[in-house]
């Protein structure tokens, strides 16, 4: 890791130069609450003081919710070829929480099978984090997901009249040399760096206590009436999956034209929530119950990835919590775990 100073003097000029130069994706305001990452050919569009983000941005970018897979042609010969689609591209202002929940489908996604749809983008994609203000649902300090140590190229802290700069990998460095001008950082930029992160992590205001909860979750696993209390109000929409930066579920489907010689296989964003995510041949259905459906959805948050690669498989952003139709507060029940074990 390098660390430097950028002169807010020179930030914007720097800005322009990435925009002019690439695939430039970085937030936007969308309405008066929340921002979207959209492609930015104008700094005036740039607005990396938000709060919300709907969908999250390294998921939609690498993760498309629709994505063709595979295009095929049937005839005397089928003939199948792969569809891998990608381009070099900047995220720019993406935050700490989105970049761990980025480094979860790292992982996920070239741990038991490389998934070169997924890995060709991330090659390709160029990842310029900054802070952003935590909405009061965000309870990443918990979980540990308000810092990135790793996983981007850049990150910039917003100090009080230079940035903070973070250098994470060769092409960071290659690109601050190319397009601006950096300044070692000094004991003085250290000092004003650490006084920040200690008042930014003061901004998160809800908290959980997730430290027994690996063990807790089994005592409490086969409580039918405390899964049916959590539960009771849940519309098995599947809102929660579609907002979560490390939500992967998926289905494919064939697309075929009406010629029935042409068709492909499309990829698109599933979710374990609804009722027939567990459905299969014949009729049944392995997640009949919404009760099941949420415990097992907090199984793999919470604990499933602490076994297999040894992090949880949720950030603590809060984006569930406020997409949730019927309130369901995953940090409340992760609470509601410890004190049902503690009665």
């Amino acid at each position: 890791m390098l660390y430097k100073v950028l002169d807010k003097g020179v930030y914007r000029d720097f800005v322009k130069a990435l925009i002019s130069e690439y695939e430039f994706i970085g937030p936007k305001k969308k309405d008066k609450s929340e921002h979207d990452f959209v492609l930015i050919k104008d700094i005036s569009e740039l607005d990396t003081n938000y709060m919300r983000t709907t969908i999250p941005p390294a998921k939609k970018i690498l993760f498309p919710p629709n994505e063709q897979l595979v295009a095929y042609e049937l005839g005397e010969n089928i003939n199948v070829r792969s569809v891998v689609e990608s381009s070099k591209k900047i995220l720019f202002g993406i935050n700490a929480w989105d970049i761990n929940g980025m480094n979860f489908l790292d992982e996920f996604f070239t741990t038991d099978f490389i998934d070169e749809n997924y890995i060709s983008k991330r090659k390709k994609l160029i990842v310029i984090g900054m802070d952003s203000e935590p909405t009061e649902t965000n309870f990443s300090p918990s979980i540990g997901a308000e810092y990135a140590k790793d996983g981007f190229d850049i990150y910039l802290t917003e100090l009080k009249n230079r940035y903070f700069v973070r250098i994470a990998t060769p092409k960071g460095n290659e690109i601050l040399e190319k397009y601006t001008k950096v300044n070692d950082a000094i004991a003085e930029d250290f000092k004003e760096y650490n006084k920040y992160m200690d008042n930014y992590r003061m901004k998160f205001k809800m908290s959980v206590d997730i430290k027994s909860f690996y063990d807790d979750f089994e005592s409490i696993y086969d409580n039918g009436d405390f899964w049916k209390k959590i539960a009771k109000d849940c519309y098995s929409c599947g809102s929660c999956n579609l907002v979560c930066p490390t939500c992967f579920c998926f289905n494919v489907k064939d697309d075929i034209e009406l010629n029935l010689k042409n068709g492909k296989k499309i990829r698109e964003w599933d979710s374990c929530m609804i009722p027939e995510y567990g459905l299969v041949a014949g009729g049944h259905n392995f997640r009949p119950d919404k009760e099941n459906r949420l415990k097992k959805r907090y199984r793999c948050k919470l604990k499933t990835f602490i076994d297999k690669f040894g992090k949880y498989a949720c950030v603590g952003c809060g984006r569930c919590i406020e997409a949730c139709l019927a309130k369901i507060n995953i940090a409340e029940d992760i609470n509601l775990v410890k004190k049902e074990v503690s009665i």
